[in-house]
This record gives C-alpha cells, sequence and structure tokens, in this order.
C-alpha cells in the first residue's frame, strides 16, 4: 500500500506557493490537542484538508486507493477548534476517519466495518516514511523548496531545535559553501559563501554575503547572527543575488525569519547547562489579544567562562576575567494585527546586549596566554522592523517593510596575548592594546513592494529600496615595539571617523513566465545607486601611549608629524572622501519540470557590492597650524587625491562585482522519502575586495582593502534528505569548491620584506616587495566539505521516545591567506636582495591554515508520553578537536589562532504549553 502527502492530490486544486505541509513534535506546535483557528468554506475534501494541514503542522497522508474520495465536498468550518475537532468534523459522513502515525503526520483510512467493532483486531501497518514539505521565501513569494529554482538551504524551526542553533557558528555543518571566521576586537562573525565575504569588520568593511533579519538588511555582524532565538527559520542563498534585493550581492544572502505571533496561547523555556559553567535559557510568551492581534514575546541569555587559561604574570587569574568567555542577552516584541481582511500590520522590537571579554587567538586551549590588558565589551544592539501589507483588487499585494538599527560599541583588547603586565609602560617590551573608545552606528531602511497573485501565469513584483547608515566611532592603537621604533614614527594611534557612511537607493523586480505546465522562463534585474562617504575622519599618532601616559586624552593636535611638538599628538592622515556608483545587473532562468517532482533549472545571474572607503593620505610640509594658508593648500590637495583626483593612492577601492553561471535540479524520489538538490556552478569575480593588515606610506600599520584584479570559482554542491524509516531521517551536504585568484599582485601582509619565501616576484622594480598571488587557492573556501546528520526516533512500550542524534562534519584544509604560506621552513627570502635568511622565529607549520579535519556531535532527547517537557544530553565536538576559524600571527615563533569551542558536555531541559 502507498501512502502520498494529501497535497499530492490537492495540488491540482492549490498553487505550489500556497503548500506549506509541516510537521513538528507533539508539545512544541503541533499535536491533535493544538487550538486552531478555523475559516474555511464549502469546497472540496483535499482542499480543506490541506489547509487544516498547514494551520497544524502535522502532515496528514492517505492511501493512494482512497484519492477519489477527496474530491467530495466538505462542508465549511469556522471557530477555534482542536486539531482533532476539525478533522472530525470534516470526516463526518464520509466513511472515512484518521489514525495518528507518529508525532510528524497521520493517515486517512476508511472507518472499520461493523463486524471489526465487535472484536479487538490487531492488524499491523507500515508506517510510511515521508518528508516534511519546507516552504522558504528565497524568491519574495511563499513557494515550496522543493518547487524553489535556486541554490537555498532552509533551516526550519524543528531542525534549530534539534542542533541546538544559537549562534552563526551553530550551522555550518548544515549548509554548503558556508564559513564563517571571527574577529575578536570587534566582536564580529565574518561569513563566506562560495570562497567569497569579508575579513574587514570595521565601518569600512562590507561582505559579499549580504544578512537579512525579517526582510530588513543588516550592516553590522555583530548582534544580527550572535544570539539566535525564537527563530521561524533561516534561508541561506548560495551564488549572487542582485535582482530580488535592495541590497545586491555578490556571493550569497542570508534571511532569518523570526516566529511571528499566532492566534492560541503558547510558551516555551528550555534552559541549558554544560561545561565552563555554560548556562543558557530561551523563554516565549504567545498572547492572541483579541479575534485579529497576538502578542510575541520571546528573549534568550548564554553566559559561560572563558576557554583560555591566563599564564604567570598576566594581569589577572580570575576565571569570569578571561577571554572566550560568553555574557550574551536578548529579548524581541512582536505583534501581528489584521487590521482589516485585506489590511496587515506587523511590527518587531529587539534588544540585543553582549557584555563579554571578547575572542583573543591562542596557539591552542591547553597553552595559556599572558595578558596584560583586560578585556570587556559594552554592546547593546537596538532594532525595530515593521511590515504592512495591503490586498488590493485584481490579486495585488503592496507591501511597506521599514527598519531602524542603533548600535553602541565600545571595547577593550589585548592585541598581543604574549606580554606581562608592565609593557604597557615599558617602551622595551612589545605591546599591543585595540580599544573602541565608543562606537555608534544608526541605520535606516525603507522599501515598497508590488506584486500580482502568486497563482498567475505571469508574475511579477517590482519594488523600490532605501538604505542609508553612518558611525561615529573613535578607535585607539598602541602599539609599541620592542625596539621602541614605531610604526609611524609613534607607539599609538587614534583613529577618529565622526562622520563615515552609506546611502544605498535602488529598483529592482522580477518576471516569471509559465510557458506551460513544463517550462518556466525568469528575468530579473536591480539598477541602483551606492554612495560611500567619510567627513572628518581623522587617523591620529601620539608619541606616547595613549591608556596609559594620556588616559585617552590627546589635547592640541598638530596637522602633521613635521609640524608637531616633541610630545603632541598629530594628524597621520586625512579621510575625507565622497564617492557613488552607479550599477545594473540581471538575472536569467529556465526552468524545466519534466515530471511532478523533478526540476532542472539554468541561471545566470550578475552581483555588485559597492566600493569602500579607506583611510586617506597625510599632507607634506612644516605649517603653523590649521590655519595656515600653505596647510590649507595642501589639504585640498590631498582631499582631491583622496576622492581620486589628483596622484594615485585615492581613499577608496572600485566595487566588486561577480557572474555567475549555475545548472541546478532538485528531485523528490522513493514516493516523496528522499529530496537530492544539487548545484554545478562557475563564478567569475572582477576587482574582488580582500581585506589585510598593510603598511601605508606613513610607515603606519592598517587595515585596509584592495581589488584582487579577478578570480574564479567553480563549484559543485549536493544536499539530500531521506526519511529512511518511521522515525528515521538522514541529511546530508557536500561542497567542492575549486577556488582561485586568476590574477594578483600584492604585499604579503605578514611578511612584507620576505613575500618570495612563498611567491614568486611580481618583477616590479619600483615595488620589490610586490609578489604574484595568481593561481592561489582563496581563503574560507575549503575544496571539499561535508556534512551528515541522522536522527531516530525510536517509541518506547509505554508511548514516551527517545531520540538519538548524530552529526559528522568533515572539511578539506582551510587556507586564512591568500599567500597560501603552509609552513616556516625557518629561512627567509629577501625581496631586495633575493639572498636567504634566518627567521628570527624560527620554524613553524601550518602557520596560515587549518588542516583537514573531522568533528562528530553527539546528543540523546527523551520526551515522556503525554507530557509538555522534554531532557536532552548532548556532547559537542566528542574528540576534542582543535579547530581554528581565523589566523591573527602566522609570523610569530608559534602562531595564534580563533578557535572554534573544545569539547562541551550538557545538558538541556524544554517544556511548552498550549
Amino acid at each position: 500500500m502507498t501512502f502520498l502527502p494529501v497535497l499530492a492530490t490537492a495540488a491540482k486544486e492549490s498553487a505550489p506557493e500556497a503548500i506549506a505541509v509541516r510537521y513538528v513534535e507533539a508539545g512544541q506546535t503541533g499535536g491533535l490537542q493544538r487550538r486552531l483557528r478555523v475559516d474555511l468554506k464549502a469546497q472540496p475534501l483535499s482542499q480543506s484538508l490541506l489547509d487544516i494541514s498547514n494551520q497544524s503542522g502535522m502532515a496528514i497522508l492517505m492511501s493512494s486507493e482512497l484519492g477519489q474520495r477527496l474530491v467530495d465536498p466538505a462542508p465549511s468550518l469556522f471557530g477555534v477548534m482542536t486539531l482533532e475537532e476539525g478533522l472530525r468534523q470534516l470526516l463526518a459522513d464520509t466513511g472515512l476517519t484518521f489514525e495518528v502515525v507518529n508525532e510528524q503526520s497521520l493517515i486517512i483510512v476508511p472507518l472499520p466495518s461493523p463486524v471489526s467493532e465487535t472484536r479487538i483486531v490487531d492488524v499491523p501497518v507500515a508506517a510510511p516514511a515521508v518528508l516534511e514539505e519546507v516552504t522558504v521565501t528565497a524568491s519574495k513569494r511563499l513557494t515550496r523548496l522543493q518547487d524553489t529554482p535556486m541554490a537555498v538551504t532552509a533551516i526550519n524551526h524543528q531542525m534549530l531545535v534539534d542542533n541546538r542553533v544559537s549562534s552563526l557558528f551553530d550551522f555550518i555543518s548544515l549548509v554548503p559553501s558556508l564559513q564563517v571566521a571571527r574577529r575578536g576586537d570587534h566582536s564580529a562573525s565574518m561569513l563566506y559563501l562560495r570562497g567569497v565575504g569579508s575579513d574587514n569588520p570595521t565601518e569600512a568593511g562590507d561582505s559579499g554575503v549580504t544578512t537579512h533579519v525579517d526582510g530588513i538588511y543588516s550592516s553590522r555582524s555583530q548582534g544580527t547572527s550572535v544570539l539566535l532565538y525564537d527563530l521561524a527559520q533561516i534561508e541561506v542563498l548560495r551564488g549572487p543575488q542582485g535582482s530580488l534585493f535592495g541590497r545586491n550581492s555578490t556571493s550569497g544572502v542570508v534571511n532569518y525569519h523570526t516566529q511571528k505571533p499566532v492566534a492560541d496561547w503558547q510558551s516555551e523555556l528550555q534552559v541549558t547547562l554544560g561545561d565552563y559553567d555554560f548556562q543558557a535559557a530561551e523563554v516565549m510568551l504567545n498572547v492572541p489579544v483579541n479575534d485579529r492581534w497576538a502578542l510575541r514575546l520571546a528573549g534568550a541569555l548564554e553566559r559561560h567562562d572563558g576557554q583560555l587559561e591566563f599564564a604567570d604574570g598576566s594581569i589577572s587569574n580570575n576565571r569570569e576575567q578571561q577571554y572566550n568567555n560568553s555574557d550574551l542577552a536578548g529579548y524581541r516584541l512582536s505583534s501581528s494585527w489584521q487590521i482589516r481582511d485585506d489590511l496587515s500590520w506587523w511590527l518587531s522590537g529587539e534588544q540585543f546586549f553582549d557584555q563579554g571579554n571578547g575572542n583573543l587567538p591562542a596557539e591552542d586551549y591547553d597553552t595559556p596566554v599572558l595578558i596584560d590588558t583586560l578585556g570587556w565589551t559594552d554592546l547593546t544592539l537596538n532594532s525595530l522592523r515593521s511590515r504592512v501589507d495591503w490586498q488590493l483588487a485584481g490579486g495585488l499585494q503592496l507591501s511597506y517593510i521599514a527598519g531602524y538599527t542603533d548600535m553602541e560599541r565600545s571595547q577593550n583588547w589585548d592585541g598581543d596575548g604574549i606580554s606581562a603586565v608592565g609593557s604597557e609602560t615599558d617602551p622595551n617590551q612589545y605591546h599591543q592594546n585595540n580599544y573602541t573608545a565608543w562606537s555608534d552606528y544608526q541605520s535606516r531602511q525603507h522599501e515598497l513592494q508590488l506584486k500580482n497573485a502568486d497563482d498567475a501565469r505571469l508574475r511579477w513584483l517590482l519594488a523600490a529600496f532605501y538604505f542609508e547608515e553612518e558611525t561615529d566611532i573613535r578607535f585607539d592603537l598602541e602599539h609599541q615595539s620592542t625596539s621602541g621604533v614605531d610604526w609611524g614614527g609613534a607607539p599609538a594611534h587614534s583613529f577618529q571617523q565622526p562622520h563615515r557612511g552609506s546611502a544605498f537607493q535602488a529598483l529592482y523586480g522580477q518576471f516569471s513566465y509559465d510557458w506551460n505546465d513544463q517550462w518556466t522562463l525568469s528575468l530579473g534585474a536591480r539598477s541602483g545607486r551606492d554612495r560611500r562617504y567619510d567627513k572628518g575622519g581623522r587617523n591620529i599618532g601620539c608619541p606616547d601611549l595613549i591608556r596609559s601616559d594620556r588616559q585617552g586624552l590627546l589635547g592640541p593636535i598638530a596637522v602633521n608629524q613635521a609640524s608637531a611638538a616633541a610630545d603632541q599628538c598629530f594628524v597621520v592622515s586625512y579621510n575625507d572622501v565622497d564617492q557613488h556608483w552607479y550599477n545594473t545587473t540581471y538575472m536569467a532562468r529556465l526552468e524545466f519540470r519534466p515530471l511532478d517532482h523533478a526540476l532542472f533549472y539554468l541561471m545566470y545571474a550578475e552581483g555588485f557590492k559597492p566600493g569602500i572607503v579607506e583611510d586617506g593620505s597625510g599632507v607634506n610640509g612644516v605649517f603653523s597650524g590649521a590655519d595656515d594658508p600653505a596647510f590649507q593648500l595642501a589639504l585640498a590637495q590631498t582631499l582631491a587625491q583622496n576622492n581620486g583626483k589628483a596622484g594615485s593612492d585615492p581613499a577608496f577601492i572600485e566595487p566588486e562585482q561577480s557572474r555567475n553561471l549555475e545548472l541546478g535540479f532538485k528531485l523528490l524520489l522513493f514516493d516523496s522519502s528522499l529530496s537530492l538538490h544539487g548545484a554545478l556552478f562557475s563564478t567569475a569575480y572582477e576587482d574582488l575586495q580582500v581585506s589585510s593588515v598593510t603598511i601605508d606610506d606613513a610607515g603606519t600599520e592598517v587595515f585596509r582593502s584592495n581589488n584582487a584584479a579577478s578570480a574564479t570559482i567553480n563549484g559543485l554542491e549536493l544536499e539530500a534528505s531521506w526519511a529512511i524509516t518511521e522515525g528515521g531521517l538522514l541529511s546530508a551536504q557536500l561542497s567542492w569548491l575549486d577556488a582561485r585568484y586568476d590574477e594578483y599582485l600584492a604585499v604579503d601582509s605578514s611578511f612584507p620584506g620576505f613575500g618570495q619565501t612563498w611567491n614568486a616576484s611580481a618583477n616590479n622594480p619600483q615595488i620589490p616587495d610586490l609578489v604574484d598571488f595568481s593561481g592561489n587557492r582563496m581563503k574560507q573556501a575549503p575544496e571539499y566539505r561535508l556534512g551528515l546528520a541522522y536522527r531516530h526516533q525510536f517509541r518506547l512500550d509505554n508511548g514516551s521516545t527517545l531520540t538519538p542524534y548524530v552529526l559528522l562534519t568533515y572539511s578539506d584544509e582551510v587556507f586564512f591567506s591568500e599567500a597560501n604560506r603552509r609552513n616556516r621552513t625557518g629561512l627567509l627570502k629577501d625581496n631586495q636582495s633575493g639572498q636567504w635568511l634566518a627567521d628570527p622565529n624560527g620554524a613553524a607549520s601550518d602557520i596560515d591554515l587549518q588542516p583537514a579535519y573531522w568533528m562528530l556531535d553527539l546528543s540523546l532527547k527523551y520526551r515522556p508520553a503525554g507530557r509538555s517537557w522534554w531532557l536532552e544530553g548532548f556532547i559537542d565536538n566528542v574528540t576534542d578537536e582543535r579547530v581554528a576559524y581565523d589566523v591573527y600571527t602566522p609570523e610569530a615563533e608559534q602562531p595564534h589562532f580563533y578557535l572554534a569551542s573544545p569539547r562541551m558536555l550538557g545538558l538541556r531541559l524544554g517544556a511548552s504549553f498550549h
């Protein structure tokens, strides 16, 4: 006997975009006793069952022999009722009833014959193994994932719960071609998709992977993915997204969808305890105010002690003050108001806090770090998000999406991790301290969307988008060297950008036309103006350490070093710049559906990332002050140079552009028990933006971006989900990337005078340190990456369930630098003389890469029968694998890395009430 989802029969009577058959564990958001608000008109029984399945979250199955009965009319239903009550009313007088298969689904079956009612019959029926139907909004319409012709991974609420996803780092293994890196002195997480992202977390940084929360673009990596809670789904779109988003992207998009208020009472609580005094909690309360208005309050916190030991001589040995700890909290209040039948308004306010000590790179977790500066973070992120939907005549929908974000952050961070207390005042000891005195990021977004009905043969969407952000930041950097000779002639610098910002405005749209049941053509485009600017930005050098000698006070500031007194701070560079770029990107896609459960597509898509402003140049000469006419003339020349109007070395880099050709498929096999998705792609990048620490003309160490000439990324991505048995689900993802620079000449940022040790000279006599990275592998792009997950639910004799879960991850080696250095042999080649010299820090292995590794996570969940609570035990990183996300000091005697968490054991208790 073959069992099919009820949607298979109803599919011809309902547009695929409206189908959303889901299952979740009972006691979470499903179950026969969940109360639903039902308003069903008289219609075929198949459509009524489909509608109530969408609302309840349970898959409703039927035997293929009963399909003809589902075309019969069903009565209208209206009111608040449980799923069980609704089903019994729909099936009354049909000769049908239902049986519960498991917590995921139920089956429509014939009523037993009268004879069978007089005796007990125990006929075992093999329950079908079915996959859940997942819906996504990747195309700005609600569509089934199986019918969405894009390379998109959807991680729904239940998958987030099963994988204990509370941060971006928790779902890397679930998404092909996704990598994440840390930046400790900015509390930032840096995203890479298909080998492209950004490693610049500053106000000048910009990632090729854009992040959206409920449709609102998030320009700051801090907070958007640090603490994830009460989410309905995460969608990761891979490849350029240049026609369906106002904020263009060259390598992909991550969409976070929070849970929306619903029309029934709900509450949930989760508490987690683990190693390193790990304490986490999530809470949710959903309140229906009336028939048209509901509120939802959700909150979360996460705290654990530091994972790095302090060495003797450090400023503290208090575990609560150690680096790599966590102290996060957030809460969100959202409102859904159906103002009238054709008008709805969703509003959400969220506040997030980070009070941790920051992430510090280290050799490993067994080697203590020497600390002369206590780390601390004070970050507050306030967000307001809104969406108004107005249903117009003729199936049109007009939507207005708006958002506002204000992030304030100050932070202190030990920049060396090798210096004892006293180094901050002793010029004969190396010392580095990174201090964000203040920073304030304010952004606003407005977006207007107009689209026609989802079931139209010609579907179109048009939108207008506007986003602006302005920042005010002061960042102080102390970096005195052991020789007393300091970068830029000063042991400390203060980077002050009072008005650095951006403004993006665009029109975008997409059209899709169904030629027939098998062929669909889609065309899209985005055209916009992207602006970057800096008003009054200054880099200031000081002759002594700001924190230790000046207590942060700079005093009168000279216009340049040549005009400064012996103890006076001076301006190193003037950063004023204002640039804008116009760009139009296109998308074309052809879709072919030879069978109901098979989709093939061929797509061409372009991406665009605007240019980035950089720190500018200084002024040469001796001046009496800012009012000196000679200085005013020199400053005007510098600002003209910053804007590319005079000389070289402008204070901006050019935009990054990508072109992607992709062949994809989505198959549903073995009676809908196996889904297989794949994408074969080739992406060409022009002026790829990369960032690194470099030495500017004044000799100052600065974090700058530049354009690599070109790069090509070829790849294959596969995703599979297989419901092997009634309670067993196997998921897998595999990615293969051949990501290389086609042409890239640059200075080795960590070994500027010795880059030829690993890469050939660019043969430029004027710049002997220029080397050739062409042909090197791109950073954060492992050639192979594999993720395997298996969950199996066992039902005990008393009705309780026991669910073990296994997650196995493999990653090929990952480079953290374009230089692809691998090892230091103990000898360095001098770029100018060509001679091999002794490396003062000796030999070292794997100085800029993470070697290939396997990682294993295990968990076991117990849910008692008829109870609303569950208990789970877990072990993450079972083998205590040392995994690095990025490198900090490849030139050090023992290079330091940003490390993934070591092995952690814990317990999680959850409860829900509906």
